[in-house]
């Protein structure tokens, strides 16, 4: 039976005195792909920037392999295993392709590991290697998706939370992308919670889904009663 890595408990945020998530009760469980699915500010982001750190909840809890770690600095949760790629693809834009890589790899402690991370996501992504001297900035929008995701691979995280990779895409570069993500889960195990409005084509790399309505879970499940497109509506 799967268990859960990351967990939120009745968690609340918001800014200032509005609160945008009421109240969601949702867990990652280790080595799976979770869907997170929901329209325009239903409080999707709102939500997993609270699980991250990068936002104090108002109320509830956000467990890690069953520590509480809510409203712990990002920077404690990036060297305990959790990565976040935000969206717009959280680079530094000024710099090099290798040089971003190198940058994801600064919490890693034992430096020796790094070289053989690179190649891995080099392997993965084998384009960052072609362009590896090039300024990422003027990378193409899904070449700058894969070295955000690169970089935050360079830790190598036990559990990777994208919010919403596939915005701004061709779409076939967002079949690329959703691609990788089912090749970092099953050749990593990484467990990965990723935010998504592209329903057709996230929902095949999910092993499990939920919808998040107005700041609330309306569904969580199996991914394929999502396919029907009715029942999609009355959920969004």
């Amino acid at each position: 039976m799967s268990t859960a890595i990351l967990e939120a408990r009745d968690l609340c945020a918001g800014y200032g005195k509005k609160q945008i998530v009421n109240g969601v009760s949702l867990s990652l469980n280790t080595g799976e792909v979770l869907l997170i699915l929901g329209h325009n500010g239903a409080g999707k982001t709102t939500f997993v920037r609270a699980l991250f750190g990068l936002m104090t909840p108002m109320a509830g809890q956000v467990l890690y392999e069953g520590k509480e770690i809510t409203g712990r600095k990002p920077a404690a949760n990036v060297a305990d295993g959790i990565a976040f790629v935000p969206q717009g693809h959280g680079i530094f834009r000024s710099l090099s392709v290798h040089d971003n890589l190198e940058l994801g790899g600064f919490v890693e402690p034992d430096k020796s590991v790094l070289p053989q991370r690179l190649e891995q996501i080099n392997g993965l992504f084998p384009i960052l290697k072609e362009r590896a001297s090039q300024t990422a900035g003027t990378l193409s929008g899904g070449q700058q998706q894969m070295l955000a995701i690169g970089m935050a691979l360079m830790h190598e995280p036990r559990v990777l939370i994208l919010d919403e990779p596939s915005i701004g895409l061709a779409p076939n570069l967002v079949e690329r992308v959703m691609s990788s993500i089912t090749e970092i889960n099953q050749r990593f195990g990484t467990s990965i919670l990723i935010i998504e409005q592209n329903v057709p084509l996230s929902l095949p790399i999910a092993h499990r889904a939920a919808v998040i309505k107005t700041g609330e879970v309306v569904y969580e499940g199996a991914p394929e009663p999502l396919q029907d497109h009715v029942k999609l509506m009355q959920l969004f």
